[in-house]
């Protein structure tokens, strides 16, 4: 081994795959530090809390001894079969499978839909955020992780590939990316991702029941020496084909849809679900087209007079009369005359029967042909059961249906549905999360910021189009209550509004502050519109001589007006009681800026 000499975990790795491999591990171990010589830049990289929880786990089977690798693979011997041979030889040909599925109309129109909600960009123009949770973190470092976050999202360009990338999941179930450094400036972390054929790569499990993952294998095709035609290096049979080369688990980006097979050996695409119903809906739209080829044309019934005749010559006697109806008159060039020719199609569509005597006689009726072939409930049967396979709300199968915000059961399938969503985009962003991890440690941000796993949420932009709307009838709801309630004189205001809105103490005080800032506002436009817009102006003027109490020009009252007042009283000054009284100190300002009792 020469570059990961000293990494245990490299060559308990190597150990662990040349024991399952159907191929020479002695020669995979001495090739590793030329097959992948940027192996050991990410063993110490990635989140290792999976690993820590098994290890001190009672129910896990096994040593997880991270030197053997060799711990608790409880299944049977075929594990080599399915992980390894089998798949070299029937994963491209169950991706095939998907994708010949994935390519037939109704399941792509289905797809289409999921893949529409799947990337949705908010105000700001980003797809998928990071949220610090669990920890207070400085503006500094949050602006930091915020920057080396949009930094390392760029690579994936979610905004022209993020629907390509849903879609892919959702047909072959496993999406891998390898993470790119530079061997001279790890420091930098990771500088790009790229794309990885499905059918090319296999996760490696230490125990597919605890699902951990220890690694990655690339079944890296041999491309022959130029001057040899460019084709595949076909001389043996197997291994000489492919070339094996290990990947650490922290080198890989891995997105898988979450589904597993019955037996919990295979990650399958969601697609799987719908198989049946595919094939199903494949099955009655052949059958459809056959029996509409088969009974749309009209047919001939020709009921024949045989009278007396006996029944050999009865027969004898429809058959000339069949052949000679079965027979036209065409020209035929090379005899220069007119000849009889045999017509197929009279044969199909006719039908011939016998009358004895005492009938009408010969007759010629016609046959309709199917009378239901524009009935289609059957085919729309399945494709709804197809749609709803795919967990698609099957309103959409039509296309001129329009949202009705009032039909409870087709907001409840599309909240159904956008819940689904959710979920694809938590598996998503749960191995665009990992791979972050590695970036920052590979950035030395990890260790110095001392973050957790549990500090870091990825979360994509949710669907909005339902997902808002069912907000805003949950706020309906809410406010319908708070309305009934706080008419009630036996309930207080205040308690209806934590009651039913759900407000905390923060939110009752700040909307009363803010019910004062409106009342200010209202009174401050009620003098413009009184007194012009310089009203605090001639408020502050002092009144013209000879004007008693503040009356303009001296003159009196009308009669019948209360008394003017005059101007206000200075700040501080005391005020007399409605009594006439003079209070013996000054009136203290209203507790909380005059609002009332705290809440």
């Amino acid at each position: 081994m020469a570059d990961n000499e000293g990494s245990t975990f490299g060559r308990g790795l190597m150990n662990y795959i040349a024991q399952k491999l159907p191929y020479q591990g002695n020669l995979l171990i001495d090739n590793i530090g030329n097959l992948n010589p940027k192996y050991k830049h990410f063993f110490t990289t990635g989140s290792r809390r999976q690993e820590q929880l098994a290890r001190h786990a009672v129910s896990t089977a096994g040593q997880h001894d991270p030197s053997s690798m060799l711990g608790g693979m409880n299944i049977n011997q075929s594990y080599q079969n399915y992980m390894y041979a089998n798949l070299e030889q029937d994963k491209s040909k169950r991706l095939r499978d998907y994708r010949v599925m994935a390519a037939f109309s109704e399941v792509s129109d289905a797809l289409d839909e999921i893949c529409d909600e799947m990337v949705n960009i908010d105000d700001e123009g980003r797809i998928v955020t990071l949220q610090l949770r669990e920890r207070d973190f400085s503006d500094t470092v949050e602006v930091e992780l915020q920057r080396e976050f949009r930094k390392f999202v760029e690579y994936f360009d979610f905004r022209n590939k993020g629907w390509e990338y849903f879609r892919t999941l959702m047909i072959d179930g496993e999406l891998y990316f390898e993470n790119i450094i530079h061997k001279d400036h790890i420091d930098k972390g990771v500088l790009g991702v790229m794309a990885v054929p499905t059918d090319l790569m296999d996760p490696i499990y230490d125990n597919v029941q605890n699902l951990i993952i220890k690694g990655f294998i690339l079944k890296k095709p041999i491309v022959s020496e130029p001057g040899q035609g460019g084709q595949a290096n076909v001389g043996s049979a197997g291994p000489d084909k492919i070339e094996i080369v290990p990947f650490d688990r922290n080198q890989v980006t891995y997105m898988h849809s979450g589904v597993w097979n019955e037996d919990k050996t295979l990650r399958i695409p969601f697609i799987e679900n719908a198989r049946r119903s595919y094939r199903q809906l494949s099955l009655i739209e052949d059958a459809i087209v056959i029996y509409r080829l088969v009974r749309a044309p009209e047919r001939l019934v020709f009921d024949v007079d045989v009278g007396n005749m006996p029944a050999p010559k009865a027969e004898a006697y429809l058959k000339k009369l069949m052949a000679n109806y079965w027979s036209r008159k065409t020209y035929d060039s090379k005899q220069g005359n007119s000849v009889q020719s045999f017509s197929p199609q009279s044969m199909l569509d006719s039908f011939w029967f016998a009358k004895r005597q005492g009938s009408e006689g010969t007759t010629v009726r016609s046959l309709e042909g199917g009378s239901n072939l524009g009935e289609l409930d059957d085919l729309l049967y399945f494709v709804r059961k197809l749609y709803k396979s795919l967990k698609v709300p099957v309103n959409r199968v039509d296309p001129e249906s329009q949202y009705n915000a009032t039909d409870a059961t087709m907001l409840r399938e599309e909240l159904k549905f956008a819940k689904f969503i959710i979920r694809m985009q938590q598996n998503f962003a749960q191995g665009l999360k990992d791979a972050f991890i590695t970036h920052l440690k590979l950035r030395k941000l990890w260790t110095n910021y001392k973050i957790k796993d549990n500090n870091l949420h990825i979360v994509f932009n949710p669907p909005s189009n339902f997902h808002e709307l069912r907000e805003s009838q949950k706020l309906e709801l809410k406010a319908g209550n708070y309305n009934n309630m706080s008419g009630n004189e036996m309930v207080s205001n205040s308690y209806a509004q934590k009651k039913y809105l759900g407000w905390n103490d923060l939110d009752v005080k700040a909307n009363r502050e803010w019910m004062r800032k409106d009342s200010a506002f209202r009174w401050e436009i009620a003098q413009i519109e009184t007194a012009g817009p310089d009203w605090e102006q001639a408020a502050m003027a002092p009144p013209p001589e000879g004007a008693p109490g503040g009356a303009p020009g001296g003159a009196p009252p009308p009669a019948g007006a209360p008394p003017a007042f005059g101007p206000p009283p200075p700040m501080g000054a005391e005020l007399p009681p409605p009594g006439g009284e003079v209070p013996p100190g000054p009136v203290p300002p209203p507790a909380d800026g005059g609002v009332g009792a705290p809440v």
